[in-house]
């Protein structure tokens, strides 16, 4: 056999294995979910547990807690009625306290006590480009804490 065919027969498997006509997507990063509302998600305690999607609109912070793992589209309904976060905005020594009230949703027939929306608002959001946000929750039944780190999310995972 020459030595032609026997250099270029690797060659051709290799381009025969390269171009199946299906474009190959690249993998997924670790903790990569879609965010339903445009937000920012952040695990709560686990990315398997659930999350909450934060969400800054000029002086208004809005939160949802919603699924797990790749259901990060479902809705999560907690019991409280107020959610409490110690926020400090980046650069700053001091945390400060942004209460978030309940925001039921009507067509989802949510009720103050049994909703998975909330929203606060503070002036000192407006110009809040980095910050950490730590509280807790009664999610799934059972006190949990939060950690809202923003704008890049916490994933513990």
């Amino acid at each position: 056999m020459p030595k032609t065919i026997l250099l270029l027969a690797p060659l051709c498997l290799v381009i025969s294995l390269g171009c199946g006509g299906t474009k190959q997507e690249a993998p997924k990063e670790k903790g990569e979910h879609k965010a339903a509302h445009g937000g920012v998600l952040n695990a709560l305690t686990t990315c398997e547990n659930g999350h909450a999607e934060v969400k800054i609109d000029g002086a208004t912070m809005t939160l949802w807690f919603v699924g797990g793992g790749s259901d990060t589209d479902k809705a999560v309904r907690i019991l409280d009625k107020e959610v409490s976060l110690s926020v400090t905005l980046d650069g700053a020594k001091e945390p400060r306290t942004l209460v978030l009230a309940a925001k039921p949703n009507d067509l989802a027939e949510e009720k103050v006590g049994d909703c998975s929306c909330f929203e606060g608002a503070a002036d000192w959001l407006k110009d809040a480009k980095k910050f950490v946000a730590i509280g807790t929750v009664t999610f799934k039944g059972k006190p949990q804490p939060v950690r809202i780190e923003y704008p890049n999310g916490y994933d513990p995972d």
